[in-house]
């Protein structure tokens, strides 16, 4: 199976209060167009970076990669594999999606966590 990087982008997610259930009401914020070979120490440093600019509290920041699969360079009937992992402090949440139509979104934390996940459809992470 071949992999190849389409495009990147960072997303924060602010707690902008809590729901009668005590559960955060969540808000996010996506910042597009990040290259896709920046590494993971760099991801690191801007989303630290863009911390003190927000008023509300942060509930997790990480990147988003899609990726396309060529399906003829796949030898098993699985559509999609993701993987994700990184690294930087706070709370952080990750998760993974895989669809049969060739692209794969995979969201990557940056808590220290690795989350991974293949197959056709959606799934989610072990984190």
């Amino acid at each position: 199976m071949v992999v190849s990087p389409l495009n990147r982008h960072l997303l924060v997610q602010l707690q902008v209060g809590q729901n009668a259930a005590g559960k955060p009401k969540l808000q996010n914020h996506a910042f597009q167009h990040v290259d896709v070979n920046a590494t993971d120490a760099a991801v690191a440093q801007v989303l630290q970076a863009l911390e003190p600019l927000f008023a509300d509290t942060i509930y997790a920041m990480g990147r988003v990669d899609t990726v396309q699969i060529d399906p003829a360079a796949s030898t098993s009937s699985s559509a999609g594999s993701t993987s994700a992992s990184g690294t930087s402090t706070g709370t952080s949440t990750g998760t993974s999606t895989g669809t049969s139509i060739g692209t794969t979104s995979s969201t990557t934390a940056l808590s220290g966590t690795s989350a991974s996940s293949s197959g056709s459809g959606s799934a989610t992470p072990v984190v």
